[in-house]
């Protein structure tokens, strides 16, 4: 259920809190707007004067304190932080503190816009999708996603470089390099696989080393520069599995 109050003073705020937060058996949500000015004393000391912002308190008393813009919270405090709330001077007051990092933070209220209160669930699990690891799974299961007679042979093979992703040979028994990108391919991708193969060269002199460049998209100036270092490219839409195991690419999804 969800509770909220608009525009309230002072000591609705803190009615508010005190009934639909703090005597809760349950651990609730609280999400408030309004303009406040933020001292932190903790990993180090900051000052931030007044504004509007929205401070989020979560159901493990983690604290995060929003601008306007920006993904990243201005301030935060972790789980666990012991959390007071009182007025002062016609102010509405928020104190946390967090015993096992020394940290305390204090934001003053001097208008606040709404108070939200609300218990929610979530006990999904997360499961990522579409990194360069789920192309190179993709190719390792069905190699003639590049060519057919393509033979994977190993994977992450350490080089002076770096790791190959993959490392096989083709249907002609030449050594092949095969350099993933999860998104569009650039010009360090290029110089990063052209490593590689200088260091395979290396073991196997006076043999033909192939480099496969392998990304969702290629521009025109990464090809063109492959071409000048006698390398190959290959575009693979890598594709999101849903929680249905349906699979769709990229530009199905969004």
């Amino acid at each position: 259920m969800i509770k909220n109050i608009l525009n309230p003073n002072p000591k609705k705020s803190l009615n508010f809190v005190n009934k639909y937060h703090i005597i809760k058996p349950e651990k609730t949500l609280i999400l408030i707007i309004g303009n406040c000015m933020v001292n932190y004393d903790g990993r180090a000391k900051s000052f931030l004067d007044w504004g509007q912002r929205i401070i989020l308190i979560k159901q493990d008393d983690t604290i995060l304190i929003h601008r306007p813009k920006m993904r990243e919270p201005v301030n935060w405090q972790p789980s666990g932080s012991k959390i007071h709330f009182s007025i002062k001077k016609n102010n509405f007051i928020l104190k946390s503190y967090n015993s096992n990092l020394n940290e305390k933070m204090k934001i003053i209220f001097r208008d606040i816009d709404i108070i939200i209160s609300s218990h929610i669930k979530d006990e999904a699990k997360l499961i990522i999708s579409g990194m360069e690891r789920d192309i190179v799974d993709q190719i390792v299961t069905n190699p003639s996603l590049i060519e057919e007679g393509l033979y994977v042979s190993k994977r992450e093979k350490k080089v002076k470089s770096g790791l190959i992703d993959l490392y096989g040979f083709d249907k002609k028994h030449i050594p092949v390099i095969i350099e993933v990108k999860r998104s569009q391919a650039t010009i360090s991708s290029v110089h990063q696989l052209r490593s590689y193969v200088n260091d395979i060269k290396k073991d196997f002199k006076n043999v033909k080393i192939r480099g496969i460049l392998c990304a969702p998209k290629i521009p025109e100036m990464v090809k063109k520069l492959l071409s000048e270092y006698n390398l190959e490219w290959k575009e693979i839409e890598r594709k999101v599995i849903l929680y249905n195991d349906n699979q769709k690419t990229l530009k199905e999804y969004f």
